[in-house]
């Protein structure tokens, strides 16, 4: 283990998140977000000492101590951990006398004595970089004034310097490269652990020493010292050597004996929780099934939240709720995770803690109006910490939208926000009736995020003379093409549940109810254009195409451009009858068919009301089939998204009942014509040849159908295979 060879000092268990996938990776449905944290693996977005490096931190104080309370801890961090070796030695021998930097300036000028140290320190840091390499050979050189063997020797000989403690951790780091463990043992031995434990250099060599302990053989001493500074892998890796089998919650509970606040416990507790928590890869349900270390570890979360040697007992009681709810046991967790909430805590805990709450009230709670206040409450706080937390990587990510679409996870507070508006509380909205809530939610969940970081606009997907055609179908889409609104959730369950609960939600949003519809309001998505065309569609679906024209006509020229279909074939003929392409090809469809309705009621002259009924009905059919952009912004499984590809189009309910229209009406057409020559013109667009042929024998197309017998077979192939629909 590299580690150990070269002894880095920790070993994060880091854990690959859902969304960290490469061109391709599978759709993960709301609830494969992690929820579980209490380790911060990641800086926020200010810069802070002490958030990303703590240890760095405490140095960099000490240092001021040593110097000046009035030079800012980012001088000294830049001069002891940035600044290149090579620059230090220009400073040290005086070929750069210009300091910005108030640490080097105060050490130059006022304390050599720590100019001396921190050449020696980063002289060996040079070296065994070099040394670590897998490059490195004896022979070569390092480009360094000194050996290692300088470095120790002259580190361990400032006896009686203030900064002695700092001088021997440069010496066990140089002894430990150099592979002289026993001498590192001899100095922590005689030396250095009779320093007081709060000593920050006392801890930073402690783990050298347990490396050391190992390599000379001595394993249970090293496991000993590895479990006192909490580094459990390090301790796994000790015991598998010497052919012990112990699991990670054994060892962290040996951990939580020696060291209960070792800030490696935090990462242990989330990384293995995380791997337990379901992940939702592909849309199925993975079983969760409790492990011998699961209620181990259960058990530890309750023992160290009662313990009185625990700085943190409510991540513990947090870590056992989490538990427990992953074992279906959410009312236990609800108590628990109470429990955590009256407990010593630090503010990063507290958060998760609120998060966890607001998720458990979401499967808890019925959903009555004291839960509408109380989801109004926290999603406030949940969207100020959204606001506030964003930065130039989540902007960036944001702008590809399929990173929403998929539910990959890239930040935080807003997985947390879709995966409890998505996963729990949406789903249960619609069971109890409340769609227009439902659809409010999801909107937020899918669009807050785009809307904060101004990136929720059509834009150009391909050069306006490309054609983009899927590999597995020739279905092809607008060159402006809009990559998220018609591929996320919100879009799924509008165009789900039915244009009335859509007409429903956009007379809410036009006419907010109250505060939390205003809210709501603004932190979705709702452009009249948008609100409008998803409605004009519905409409068109469900054959209401007096009211399809109104939402339709309402639609600005500019945003038709953004259907992400287009139509290439007529939709009143029978035949694929090719048209050129017009962003308008709905609103045309819905005035013609509109236009046709009234033509149908009017009309009472049986032959003329027959081909219109023949029209109408062509129309009907087409909409859901050659035509199905007119009704649908997708089909087949190779559309853009991962929630829409769901839908079977051709067997939904909508779907079945138009068609079944659309061939009564013919039925009824054929029935009431009384002009043979219309009738069989009727008819051979029908393919009804035999029909014709025996009927209407007199008229020209009987004539033309007699004349043709030879080709009969293959018109009536051509119907077959699709060519007619009736």
């Amino acid at each position: 283990m590299k580690y150990l060879k070269y002894f880095l000092i920790s070993l994060v268990l880091l854990v690959i998140p859902a969304g960290a996938l490469a061109c391709w990776g599978p759709w993960y449905t709301p609830k494969g977000y992690y929820m579980y944290r209490v380790y911060k693996n990641m800086p926020e977005p200010t810069w802070d000492i002490e958030e990303q490096h703590p240890d760095k931190e405490t140095n960099c104080k000490e240092w001021q101590k040593h110097t000046s309370e009035t030079i800012p801890l980012e001088d000294i961090y830049q001069a002891v951990y940035k600044m290149e070796l090579e620059k230090l030695e220009a400073i040290y021998d005086k070929r750069e006398t210009v300091h910005n930097n108030k640490f080097i300036a105060w050490i130059t000028e006022k304390d050599t004595a720590i100019l001396d140290f921190l050449l020696l320190a980063k002289t060996n840091e040079h070296i065994r970089l070099k040394r670590n390499s897998r490059w490195y050979y004896p022979s070569m050189k390092t480009g360094a004034r000194m050996t290692l063997e300088e470095v120790a020797e002259r580190a361990i000989s400032t006896k009686g310097s203030k900064l002695r403690d700092r001088y021997l951790l440069q010496a066990v780091r140089a002894l430990f490269s150099l592979c002289k463990y026993e001498k590192c043992i001899e100095l922590w031995e005689n030396e250095i652990s009779h320093w007081p434990e709060d000593n920050l250099m006392r801890q930073l060599v402690h783990p050298y020493i347990a490396g050391a302990e190992f390599h000379t053989n001595h394993p249970e001493k090293a496991i000993e010292y590895f479990a006192q500074i909490g580094d459990v892998q390090s301790m796994l890796y000790c015991l598998g050597r010497s052919g012990e089998k112990l699991t990670v919650i054994d060892a962290l509970e040996f951990v939580c004996e020696y060291a209960p606040n070792s800030k490696f416990i935090e990462e242990t507790l989330q990384s293995y929780v995380r791997s337990i928590e379901p992940h939702g890869q592909f849309y199925w349900e993975e079983e969760f099934e409790k492990t011998p270390d699961f209620e181990k570890l259960y058990n530890l979360c309750l023992k160290m939240a009662r313990s009185n040697g625990c700085n943190n007992p409510a991540m513990w009681y947090y870590s056992a709720a989490f538990l427990d709810d992953l074992s279906g046991n959410a009312t236990s967790a609800s108590r628990l995770l109470g429990l955590a909430e009256k407990s010593k805590s630090t503010g990063y805990i507290n958060e998760s803690i609120r998060v966890f709450r607001m998720y458990l009230d979401a499967k808890l709670y019925p959903y009555d109006s004291n839960y509408e206040n109380r989801l109004f409450a926290q999603l406030k706080w949940l969207d100020s910490k959204i606001q506030a937390n964003i930065d130039d990587k989540v902007s960036h990510e944001t702008s590809r939208g399929y990173m929403l679409a998929n539910c990959e996870s890239y930040y935080y507070w807003n997985d947390m926000m879709r995966r409890i508006l998505l996963a729990e509380v949406c789903p249960r909205m619609i069971k109890s009736g409340k769609t227009t809530r439902a659809l409010q939610l999801a909107n937020m969940a899918d669009n807050r995020l785009l809307n904060l970081v101004n990136k929720h606009e059509e834009y150009d997907w391909m050069d306006n003379k490309v054609l983009h055609y899927y590999t597995m179908a020739s279905y092809r889409y607008s060159s402006n093409f809009n990559d998220h609104d018609y591929s996320n959730h919100f879009f799924e369950m509008i165009d789900s549940l039915g244009v009335n609960a859509a007409i429903k939600y956009v007379q809410r949003v036009k006419k907010p109810q109250g505060e939390f519809d205003r809210f709501l309001n603004n932190c979705s998505y709702i452009g009249d254009d948008y609100l409008n065309d998803i409605l004009g569609t519905q409409c068109l679906r469900n054959m209401r195409y007096r009211e399809a024209v109104e939402y339709l006509g309402a639609v600005s020229e500019s945003y038709k451009n953004h259907h992400n279909v287009y139509m290439t074939h007529d939709p009143f003929s029978f035949g694929p009858k090719k048209i050129q392409i017009k962003s308008d090809f709905r609103y045309d469809f819905a005035r013609e068919m509109y236009s046709l309705e009234q033509g149908l009621n009017l009309t009472k002259e049986p032959n003329r009301k027959a081909l219109l009924m023949v029209k109408y009905a062509t129309g009907i059919r087409n909409s859901f089939d050659r035509c199905w952009g007119l009704t649908q912004y997708y089909r087949g499984s190779n559309y853009w998204g991962q929630v829409c590809e769901k839908r079977d189009w051709e067997n939904e309910e909508l779907t079945l009942q138009a068609l079944d229209k659309a061939e009564k009406t013919i039925k009824l057409a054929c029935e009431i014509v009384t002009d043979d020559e219309i009738a069989a013109d009727i008819h051979y667009e029908l393919c009804h040849f035999k029909t014709i042929a025996q009927m209407y024998p007199n008229t020209q197309k009987g004539a033309l159908v007699k004349g043709k017998c030879d080709n009969l077979v293959d018109y009536t192939y051509q119907r077959r295979i699709g060519y007619s629909y009736f």
